[in-house]
Parts: C-alpha cells; structure tokens; sequence
C-alpha cells in the first residue's frame, strides 16, 4: 500500500492506493508538490472495473447533505466535504484523470479556507504574484513567454486564498499550454489583471462589481449546490476587494511589465 500526500493551495491530501502504476503516476506528475507530515484530506485510489467510459464532460451531482460524486470518461469518485475523505475509481490510469479529477476536488476543498481555482495566469516578480485572468485566447501563455525575469506559478489555472485579509497566490500544479507547473511557493498577490490583445499596452482600473463581473466567468467551479454557489460567490467578492484589480489590453512585449508596475 502507497500513500503518498500532495500539498496544492496549502491544503494536503493523501492519495492511498494498493497499485503500483496509480502510485507511480502521481509521484510523477505532482513530484514538486509531494510532501510530509499530516493530511487533512484522504483520498482512496483505484482502478475502474469498466474502464473509460462514453461521458463528454465532468459531471458533479450531490449525494447527501456534504457527499459528491464525480465522473468523467476516465475516472468515477466520490467526494465528502465533511469528513474529507474521497474515493477515485480511474478508466485511464494516466496523469490526465488524475490531474481532472484534482482539479474538480480543490476547488471543492478549497472553498472553506477562502480559495479559489482560476481560470489565469500567475507570475512573481520582486516577492510579489500578479494574477493574469481570462479565457482562451486571451493572452496569459503570451504574458507568460514574455516575462523571463518573472517566475512562474501557474500558466493556466492559477490558486488564491484570503488568509488574514490578504489574498496569496500559491504556485499551481496545474498546467496549461507550457506544459509544466509553476514553482511551489505561496506568495502575496498585488493585483489582478483580466486580460486582452491591444494594439498599445494600458491598465485601467476595476472596482467592486466590475471587477466581480470579470472574475467571476474565470472561476473553475463544477458543482451546482447553492449553498456552495454562495459561498463562490461571497469569496469572489472578497478577493476582488482584497487588491487592485485592472482591465490590462496589451502588446506582447516585456515592455508591458512597466504598465503592470506602475498601475
């Protein structure tokens, strides 16, 4: 038996499984995120008797007042937000499940400890994070390959948490486009920019419901409780209250580093 524990947006969570190839995906995948000491969550791993199976998306349905269950074509789980406990039962024993089916449980998971999984980039310059946000397209991989004095953190689905009234970013191993995660580190955010192609590079302010109105649609969220809903609701509020946040248009040029600073 392999338990081996994952340490992503400051919450640790045990993956405990019997097979060997299951052990070996993780330990791969998340070997920059892999860590000691206690768990708060437990997650008991397996392979799927059916295998993969004729499901196009991520579905999330309720099973009891804090129970879940989770499926998409490579994997069937199960989620207990009370006892933080969880099953994974995986079609496809491959980095790919397993990265889907992390992405769907912490942003479950994080939402008691005010975090978030968005849809952006993050990158840290001067022990400072910046969070780039926006959909496809819009330019957060570009950011990302013209910032070669920042580091890394995610450039795709990026971590926040309020802790003590400040938002963090913390480095994420969930990657996009650049195929590889970003530096696991936990640092303060000083603001939020949603992103978008210009042909000059400006940064114009963003205040409570705009700013709201923005994050909102980059906000990774699978469940339909409305309970949880409110709860997505009142910690996107509380972020976009915790730091500037801006409309960025940009050129794809270093240069634009010096909007970033100064806005």
């Amino acid at each position: 038996m392999a338990e081996l524990t994952v340490a992503i947006g400051g919450l640790r969570t045990a993956i405990v499984t019997a097979d060997a190839e299951i052990a070996e995906v993780v330990a791969h995948r998340y070997a920059g995120f892999l860590t000691d000491g206690p768990a708060a969550w437990r997650i008991e791993a397996r392979r799927r008797p059916e295998g993969v199976v004729p499901i196009t998306d991520v579905t999330v349905h309720p099973d009891g007042p804090s129970r879940f269950v989770l499926e998409r074509h490579d994997f069937h789980a199960t989620l207990d937000l009370g006892a933080r406990t969880g099953t994974l039962a995986l079609g496809a024993v491959d980095h790919m499940a397993v990265d889907s089916f992390l992405r769907v449980t912490y942003s479950l998971a994080l939402l008691e400890h005010g975090g978030l999984l968005l849809h952006a980039a993050s990158l840290a310059r001067d022990k400072r994070a910046w969070v780039f946000s926006g959909p496809s397209g819009s330019g957060k991989t570009t950011l990302t390959r013209v910032s070669p004095e920042a580091s890394l953190l995610s450039d795709e689905i990026s971590i926040v948490r309020l802790r003590d009234g400040r938002l963090r970013c913390h480095g994420s191993p969930f990657w996009g486009e650049l195929g590889k995660p970003g530096d696991n580190e936990e640092i303060d955010v000083a603001a939020i920019h949603f992103l978008r192609h210009a042909e000059r590079t400006a940064a114009a302010p963003l205040a409570g419901r705009r700013a709201l109105e923005r994050l909102l649609p980059n906000v990774l969220f699978f469940a339909a409780d409305p309970h949880l809903v409110r709860r997505v609701l009142d910690v996107a509020a509380a972020v976009v209250e915790s730091v500037p946040c801006f409309a960025l248009g940009f050129r794809p040029e270093p240069a634009v580093w010096e909007v970033i600073a100064d806005a």
